[in-house]
């Protein structure tokens, strides 16, 4: 959804923000950020495709490289209009306000220490011997286990759980109904056909460094023994599934649906697209990158590209869809050169 300032910015102060120039008046009001098909008279619409610019109304501000402007176009020049886009978003977007205090529907144990600058709010419980640091938020119905601590300016949204020993870094941000250090899926299989699978005790906890943010409905599991990492930066989407004892790198970035099993190692810098998944025990190096449905089941090396299941280098994997896609064609061909010899075996007798 577009974001319309409540108090209108002139173009010199947003070009200031994100570095760039002005061409035109730098002193003419802003009323907002839109898109380019929704511009209109003085708003402003980032824009990085030349196709986007005949979205533009003529009256509208434009945000782009120099090469996008015309005579008659106002706006900032910025040679890097993703960049600016993702910082203008800040910029505009109207920040919500949270009171100081507990909420008196709040169950708090008597042995929880809560900040003055925190917010927690209604209906939320926080349990024994749990920490919420200076301007953390948690909004309604958060649960947050014994033990746990939650880091200065750390935002937690409604109906998330942090179940006891999770201990949460600075600046995060937690969605909604995302459930932290739940148990591990510690199973020793039975060895008779009579006998119940045994569930291994998960006593370890789940460390979240600063400046992490986990997504909606993500599930991180608490390690059996030592904790759960995730480094500081890293983002992780919606529906992620972290596992027991898994360790995540700094600013790794995980996207939608992806499984990581039990004690994978993440290293640096790593980008797991929409529904990959990573088996138990492997490690993947710094800057690695697994495409979409990728499946991980033996060691990445730093800075790879790999994609399809198995996971295999991309180039190979592209290499053999290539070729994939041509077995109807070369099956046609075998069954042409069968047909010719058995006729020529004929023709000889």
């Amino acid at each position: 959804m577009d974001k319309i300032s409540d108090t209108p910015m002139t173009l010199g102060q947003i070009a200031a923000y994100i570095g760039g120039k002005v061409i035109g008046n730098p002193h003419i009001s802003v009323k907002g950020l839109v898109s380019p098909e929704k511009s209109g008279e003085k708003t402003l619409s980032v824009v990085w495709e030349e196709k986007e610019l005949g979205m533009l109304s003529a009256e509208a501000f434009l945000a782009a490289p120099e090469k996008f402007f015309t005579e008659s176009r106002q706006g900032i020049v910025t040679e890097k209009p993703r960049e600016a886009f993702a910082r203008l978003l800040y910029l505009f977007k109207i920040p919500q306000s949270f009171p100081y205090g507990i909420h008196p529907s709040a169950v708090v144990s008597e042995n929880a220490r809560i900040a003055d600058t925190a917010y927690v709010g209604p209906l939320c419980v926080i349990e024994e011997n749990a920490v919420i640091h200076d301007e953390a938020i948690l909004e309604a119905q958060v649960y947050v286990g014994a033990r746990c601590s939650v880091g200065k300016g750390t935002h937690i949204e409604p109906m998330a759980v942090l179940y006891e020993n999770v201990t949460i870094g600075e600046r995060g941000l937690i969605h909604s109904g995302a459930i932290i250090g739940c148990d591990g899926f510690g199973i020793i299989p039975s060895s008779h056909p009579d006998e119940r699978p045994q569930k291994v005790p998960q006593i370890g906890g789940v460390v979240i460094d600063d400046d992490v943010e986990i997504g909606a409905c993500t599930t991180i599991d608490r390690g059996t023994l030592d904790d759960t990492y995730i480094g500081r930066g890293t983002k992780v989407d919606d529906h992620v599934h972290i596992a027991h004892n898994a360790r995540i790198g700094d600013n790794c970035i995980v996207v939608a649906m992806t499984g990581i099993a039990g004690s994978a190692e993440i290293g640096e810098g790593v980008i797991l697209a929409a529904r990959s998944g990573v088996r138990d025990h492997v490690k993947i190096g710094n800057r690695a990158q697994v495409a979409a449905n990728g499946g991980v089941i033996k060691d990445v090396p730093p800075g790879e590209i790999v994609s399809g299941f198995p996971a295999r280098p991309h180039k190979e994997q592209f290499r053999a869809q290539a070729l994939y896609l041509r077995l109807p064609e070369l099956f046609s061909r075998i069954k042409a050169l069968e047909k010719r010899l058995a006729e020529s075996g004929e023709d000889s007798k």
